[in-house]
């Protein structure tokens, strides 16, 4: 089994939006079983707070007809970084965010979602953009990118 955690700053826009999206993709190629997928976040108030799914992720999964479920935001924790095959963040702030929670990446687990495209860049925030759309297509991009790169490195025995 594959155990991939999607991160970003709240866990409330960008990190669900890719897990669902990311589960989406995998049930569509009859993978699930083959899968854990989660998300989380490296700050601690939307947990306090028992936040769930941002309303603008929630309107973008419906339009684009993305099945989710109730999420509430979770920070990581040390023992994700043991737990998961793959920590994969949103920005490079949330890389150093993760790497202060976790420690150092000794094995090489933590990565961006769009680093596995042929564009590699951060994922901008909709909390502080207001653009889900621009979030959803950078997400739909990385998270394609990122399970070609599994099922290659699984195809080539590396992993999994």
């Amino acid at each position: 089994m594959i155990k991939v955690l999607f991160v970003c700053l709240g866990n409330i826009c960008r990190s669900p939006m890719a897990e669902f999206v990311f589960k989406q993709m995998v049930a569509e190629r009859g993978l699930s079983e083959q899968f854990y997928i989660d998300s989380a976040a490296t700050e601690r108030f939307n947990e306090m707070c028992h936040a769930g799914i941002h309303h603008g992720t929630r309107d973008k999964l419906k339009a684009m007809q993305i099945p989710f479920e109730e999420h509430y935001s979770r920070q990581i924790r040390p023992r994700d970084y043991v737990y998961f095959d793959y920590i994969i963040a949103m920005d490079d702030s949330n890389i150093d965010d993760i790497l202060e929670i976790v420690g150092p990446d000794t094995e090489n687990k933590i990565h961006r979602l769009l680093d596995f495209t042929g564009h590699p860049r951060n994922i901008r925030d909709p909390w502080y953009t207001g653009d889900f759309d621009e979030s959803y297509d950078d997400i739909s991009e990385g998270c394609q990118a990122f399970l070609e790169h599994l099922l290659k490195e699984n195809s080539d025995g590396k992993r999994g």
